[in-house]
């Protein structure tokens, strides 16, 4: 039968694909194996010192890089990981512009393969990236996205922001919550599955929830200038008893964020009944999040609910909050917000850091959150340099993903040693830009699924709902 585990199966037996640590204890995740490497530390929290080639020949299509004697890519997994260079042009150098297969691995020596994109090879002294492409063994279950948002009659534009996926047991189906993204126009859909692979559009593909139906919700019912209309975003779902709420987060009319719910008493489907307060607002003048909140993600505890969310103050700089609720109607915030998280290397940019994911196991929080590295762009960093970008590889201005965790409650995380423990195919054309946080993990008793959000730069640019797998022994 197919349902979602309880967490502690993720508490399976945790072993690394590298020799030896990193940096920081490991800790049991469903994810764990490193999926970008861009220095012979193998520590994305730092720059380090970066792979650069010493030598180059396209006779024989090999090149030549000093590597670090506990190297993670070895002969036996090198073919699930792709070599990545830049262009040597401003803001076009982050190591995913050039990619290669790698088809064999051998003390310094790489043999590569097929061109996934751009063309040509690395050049000497050039710097190269590495990129897992079955980051702990999740392939994707096929190149094309899981679902086309052509399903939906009214749904603009090609960009999907897809909340959760969740089992409805009176509609015996799963089902997908999302809404546009990228658009003026912001509507909430759902669509259903008998087996998580094959979709089609619920409530006759009309709109679940639309605009006007926040005519009279202060805390949503805008976008951020206040000139259109639209629905809150989806972040997540979860039943309480017979009650399913919905977590969005929209602006009211001086373009700040709320968080609130929506419930159904009935099915996924509605109707939904839009509670008229926000269950979490900005803070006041100079606050961490006076800006707005958002990206509610949500899941039980033993005793209560718990909830991570971003926070924006007057610079848009992104911190994370906690609250705990009973009810799920009513929040309180932790007195020790904005939590303590790791923002440097690949989570260098102040402007990147949804949370995606979150559970709680014994006395441990989970989570998974978003991060970038950041663009060096002022005035006197051209004037010195005379470029438009940071000499930096890897996720330049690119978010992935990463793990925390917490033992303290949540006032400080420790993160993955890892991290970022999942990235985007950069070989596949329907996800060769970005992952968005959006971000649903469910298990099967036969199949463990991952359903992600990620940009592509084909036929338009534009976010696509994707899926990985993994069967069980």
């Amino acid at each position: 039968m197919i349902s979602k585990a309880p967490f502690i199966a993720l508490l399976s037996i945790f072993f690394f694909s590298c020799h030896k640590p990193i940096h920081t204890e490991p800790f049991p995740f469903f994810l764990h194996e490193p999926c970008m490497i861009v220095n012979r530390e193998q520590n994305n929290t730092i720059e380090g010192t970066y792979f650069r080639v010493q030598n180059t020949s396209t006779l024989d299509s090999t090149i030549i890089i000093t590597l670090p004697h506990n190297f993670c890519i070895t002969q036996s997994n090198c073919t699930q990981w792709l070599i990545g260079w830049g262009t040597g042009i401003p803001l076009f150098d982050a190591g995913v512009e050039n990619l290669r297969e790698i088809t064999a691995i051998e003390n310094n020596t790489i043999v590569l393969g097929k061109a996934l994109r751009g063309s040509g090879f690395p050049e000497q002294n050039e710097r190269v990236v590495f990129w897992n492409k079955n980051p702990s063994g999740y392939t994707n279950h096929s190149v094309l996205p899981i679902i086309t948002t052509e399903i939906w009659p009214e749904f603009a534009g090609k960009s999907i922001h897809f909340s959760s996926v969740t089992y409805d047991s009176l509609l015996q189906k799963w089902v997908l919550i999302a809404n546009e993204c990228d658009t003026n126009q912001v509507q909430i859909y759902a669509a259903t599955s008998n087996n998580l692979v094959n979709w089609e559009a619920a409530n006759n593909g009309n709109p679940i929830l639309q605009a006007s139906d926040f005519k009279d919700i202060w805390w949503a019912g805008n976008d951020k200038s206040n000139t259109t209309k639209q629905t809150p975003f989806t972040t997540d779902m979860i039943r309480h008893g017979s009650t399913w709420f919905l977590f969005l987060d929209g602006y009211s009319e001086d373009g700040k964020q709320h968080i609130g719910i929506a419930t159904s008493n009935n099915t996924i489907l509605g109707p939904w009944k839009i509670q008229k307060d926000p269950i979490i607002s900005p803070g006041s003048s100079g606050a961490w999040n006076e800006k707005g909140c958002f990206y509610g993600k949500v899941c039980r505890s033993n005793t209560e609910f718990i909830m991570v969310y971003d926070g924006k103050n007057s610079n848009l700089e992104e911190q994370i909050g906690i609250a705990t609720s009973h009810d799920l109607r009513t929040w309180k915030e932790s007195s020790h917000n904005p939590i303590t998280i790791h923002t440097s290397g690949w989570r260098s940019s102040p402007k990147t850091t949804e949370p995606s994911y979150i559970k709680v196991s014994h006395d441990t929080i989970y989570m998974m959150l978003a991060g970038a590295k950041k663009f060096k762009m002022g005035p006197w960093h051209h004037y010195i340099t005379q470029r438009m970008y940071l000499d930096k590889s890897g996720n330049v201005d690119d978010t992935q993903l990463g793990a925390f965790f917490s033992t303290d409650g949540g006032i400080t995380f420790t993160p993955h040693a890892n991290n970022p423990i999942f990235t985007n195919n950069y070989g596949n054309i329907f996800e060769n830009e970005h992952l968005g946080a959006n971000f649903e993990y469910i298990q099967t008793d036969s199949i463990d699924y991952i359903f992600y959000q990620a940009k592509t730069s084909y036929s338009g640019t534009h976010y696509n709902c994707m899926l990985r797998t993994i069967k069980k022994n």
